[in-house]
């Protein structure tokens, strides 16, 4: 071949060198490297010093984390959820006293206002996500956001340790399935503390689930803690902490971004799995959880000036 032709050779093969170049530097690096989208959940139901070590860390971490608190939580720490609230945190609303299986619409309306009326007045922000006891929902769940507005319902998990966004055909609602794991005799629940805890398990083996998960590799995951649980007691918190520190995760800095970087899932409302297997009604656990060591030096709450406000508004 003369001298021309390899140059011309050459010159081609650069050419395409660069563009396979360019659309892997176009790639996020967690792509690349194929890294599990990533979204802490905290959920509380007892105080608020979980709350408030699980925001430290994540402060420290430049991270959110959506987050569920029962009513009772809210209103004795107002102040607490309105600085999670413009920091980025997701607060979702809540009816704990009931799943909304075959629940009627007008009293599912009415229970899901009340809900995001107490929510926004708090965080003077949309209330978008709702979930009800056990993460139940039907078709008047998602017909009852729809009319009020709210653009996420929680649901229990449908397909391992991957997290599913469903879009319902016809509705602006979407349904986010959270990851939900077997736990060998013990039944399947969501990937959190309270779930093993409450059948009987104990840190190492909640360790052990998430270990089993991320080495699964799904595309989408969501790790909860039931924040009076992992949030305050230290060898739970150890797993938590080995999760943060994973290099298989990327912890997106909040729920929207959490969203972005996934495939959501359209089809019609009959065709949404779903999944209403509860098997832990009544806590089974093998040791109490004040008997477990807690985390050292952990954050008192410091009641701050906004909160009186808050409360002449609200309360």
């Amino acid at each position: 071949m003369s001298k021309n032709t390899y140059l011309i050779l050459g010159l081609i093969l650069l050419a395409i060198l660069i563009l396979a170049g360019t659309d892997i530097f176009q790639q996020p690096a967690d792509k690349i490297a194929d890294k599990i989208n990533g979204l802490i959940m905290l959920i509380e139901f007892e105080g608020i010093e979980g709350i408030l070590h699980w925001e430290k860390t994540l402060d420290e971490q430049g991270i959110t984390a959506l987050i569920q608190a029962q009513e009772n939580i809210l209103n004795e720490f107002p102040d607490v959820f309105k600085r999670l609230a413009d920091k980025g945190y997701e607060i979702s609303g809540l009816y704990a006293e009931e799943p909304f299986w075959d629940v009627s619409y007008d009293r599912q309306h009415a229970l899901m206002k009340e809900a995001k009326e107490a929510v926004e007045c708090i965080t003077n922000k949309p209330m978008r996500v709702f979930a009800s006891r056990y993460f139940a929902y039907d078709e008047n769940t998602v017909k009852a956001a729809e009319d009020l507005g709210i653009g996420y319902i929680l649901a229990r998990g449908t397909a391992e340790e991957k997290a599913v966004v469903y879009k319902p055909e016809g509705y602006n609602v979407k349904i986010v399935s959270v990851s939900n794991v077997p736990f060998e005799e013990m039944g399947r629940g969501s990937l959190c503390d309270y779930s093993l805890w409450a059948r009987g398990a104990g840190a190492k083996k909640f360790g052990e689930v998430i270990n089993y998960c991320l080495n699964n590799k799904p595309s989408d995951m969501i790790l909860v803690s039931h924040s009076y649980l992992g949030g305050t007691r230290l060898t739970w918190w150890q797993e938590y902490e080995k999760a943060l520190n994973s290099n298989k995760v990327t912890w997106r800095t909040g729920f929207d971004e959490w969203l972005t970087n996934l495939e959501v899932i359209e089809m019609p409302f009959d065709q949404i799995p779903q999944n209403r297997e509860v098997q832990y009604i009544i806590p089974k656990p093998a040791k109490g959880i004040e008997d477990y060591e807690p985390i050292p030096g952990l954050e008192e709450y410091e009641e701050s000036p906004e909160k009186e406000m808050i409360e002449i508004m609200c309360f």
